[in-house]
């Protein structure tokens, strides 16, 4: 938490001022009420409606400033979760694709949503509610020694005695938080796997398993839940118990005094108010800061969520492609069973291949294995000189580009969907280009809207604008994995021709059916499993 806070250092360090002078004058206002006593006490009307309207405008000055720190605050606390959620993408960023996919949307989801709006209850509120009571608990005390010095000793043992009592607690406190964190992102996984099936369901006429799937989920969840309560509510109820324990020994102390004589009467209305300031901050005190340490994994998760930034660079050095790209000895396997053994291919530089061979031959993996999503396999691939292994993700997908026919588009503009929120002088035109090369004919305006992967399209025209996202940005390599397999045979063969007339374009196309009036525009036809 503290590089969060630091990264809003002015911001944070005059939050805490702020908060300091509201504390002074709620605490002016207790040590006020002594005046107002007295006055009663003494039977002096002016007395009383004097301070009366002094305690009234410290009042009203207290409640203007606590509304404008309070709204300070809350937009502090959002550019931090901004700086939070902007950190969790930067290490999801630096994922290589085999680590980002050994979690599932659900779970990257939760930590956007619950484990940030953990952090932001539980941490940067916490944090800032602290200071707030170790303000009051110092004022306060310094307010009670004004009346008579008895009141520090009193109070520093009652305070140890809040401070040690919920310690005990911490260690579950932070497990109850860890097993709420990972709940959350099991929650969410397992709603949007049940609700990315609705098609799947309603198609089988089988509706209730969703019903069904989600209350078995929610009931899981709801377990978790009340574990967790349980926790809080001990570690609440313990600190809560401590504060009117020691809100009372000081109302005996007080008491002793005042019949004694060693304070004023007017005291009396006074200490117990201040008294109560004191241990009800204590009990925040110790409560947020029991909070704050339980969100530590929190924190360890976002800091060890990244290995390598170097894919979310754009300006990452990218090898030039001059000669060929090349497959050697190349094997592979899944679940033991051997899809490459000791390949060798060569694919030249502006060359055009195809890929074919029945399903499950290994045409798609291939594909892949040259685009650096697969790395567990034996051999070499080598890109001129330099075994593709040793080079980044983002070195490997600034020279070759991944077109799957299975097209995820934004719910966002056709523009956004094809340029991916990059820009480019004349970028009107680069984008004009890229639809037209690929045939997207369906658009009526760049700002037209594409709901939630696609949904307003056929799988053709998402097909489509998954091709004009290459033309908007060519590569030097384009892997085409059954990118035309949705269009219809004239659109097909018109984008086929757009890569095959691409002379700085090295193709390398799986296709089931390659077109029989291109294939001798190919320089090679590769017959995988024969």
């Amino acid at each position: 938490m503290k590089n969060f806070l630091m990264q809003q250092r002015g911001r944070t360090c005059l939050n805490i001022v702020w908060i300091i002078v509201n504390v002074l004058l709620y605490t002016g206002t207790s040590v006020l009420l002594t005046f107002t006593t007295d006055a009663v006490f003494s039977k002096n009307l002016l007395a009383l409606v004097e301070w009366s309207v002094v305690n009234l405008l410290v009042w009203m000055t207290f409640l203007v400033s606590n509304y404008f720190q309070t709204v300070f605050q809350e937009k502090l606390t959002q550019r931090i979760l901004v700086a939070v959620r902007s950190t969790i993408s930067r290490k999801i960023a630096g994922k290589s694709y085999e680590q980002y996919h050994r979690q599932t949307t659900g779970e990257y989801l939760s930590e956007y949503v619950n484990d940030a709006g953990n952090i932001e209850v539980n941490a940067i509120k916490k944090f800032f509610a602290l200071i707030s009571s170790a303000a009051t608990v110092l004022f306060a005390t310094l307010a009670l020694a004004a009346y008579h010095l008895l009141f520090l000793p009193v109070i520093f043992v009652l305070v140890i005695l809040m401070l040690k009592g919920p310690s005990y607690l911490e260690k579950s406190m932070t497990t109850a938080t860890k097993q709420l964190s990972d709940g959350n992102a099991a929650f969410s996984n397992q709603l949007t796997n049940v609700l990315n099936g609705f098609d799947v369901f309603s198609n089988a006429n089988q509706l209730r398993q969703l019903c069904r799937l989600v209350k078995n989920a929610a009931q899981k969840y709801g377990h978790t839940k009340v574990a967790y309560t349980q926790t809080n509510t001990r570690v609440s109820n313990l600190i809560a118990a401590l504060s009117i324990f020691c809100q009372v020994m000081v109302d005996v102390v007080t008491s002793v005094l005042a019949i004694l004589g060693a304070i004023p009467l007017g005291a009396i209305s006074s200490t117990g108010n201040i008294a109560a300031s004191v241990f009800n901050s204590m009990s925040s005190l110790s409560n947020d800061a029991v909070q704050i340490k339980s969100t530590r994994p929190l924190f360890d998760k976002i800091a060890a969520r990244a290995v390598n930034n170097e894919a979310a660079s754009e300006s990452i050095s990218v090898p030039t492609f001059q000669r060929a790209l090349k497959i050697v000895n190349l094997s592979y396997a899944i679940d033991g069973k051997k899809i490459f053994d000791h390949l060798n291919l060569i694919f030249n530089r502006g060359g055009k291949y195809a890929i074919v061979g029945r399903s499950g031959v290994g045409k798609s993996t291939l594909l892949k294995i040259l685009n650096g999503q697969i790395t567990d396999y034996h051999g070499h691939v080598y890109l001129d000189h330099h075994d593709i292994r040793t080079l980044t993700r983002a070195q490997l997908t600034g020279i070759g580009q991944y077109i799957d026919q299975n097209v995820y588009l934004f719910n966002d503009s056709v523009e956004n969907n094809t340029a991916l929120w990059r820009k480019k002088k004349h970028a009107d035109n680069w984008l004009q280009k890229a639809l037209k090369k690929a045939q997207v004919d369906f658009v009526k305006s760049p700002h037209q809207l594409i709901k939630e992967n696609g949904e307003n399209l056929s799988g053709g025209q998402k097909q489509r604008l998954a091709l004009a996202r290459f033309f908007y940005a060519p590569k030097p390599i384009a892997l085409l994995d059954e990118g035309t397999s949705a269009l219809d045979p004239e659109t097909a063969q018109a984008v086929t021709k757009a890569f095959l007339d691409d002379p700085d374009t090295t193709l390398i196309e799986v296709s089931h059916h390659l077109d029989a009036k291109l294939r001798a525009e190919y320089d090679g036809v590769i017959e995988l499993g024969k």
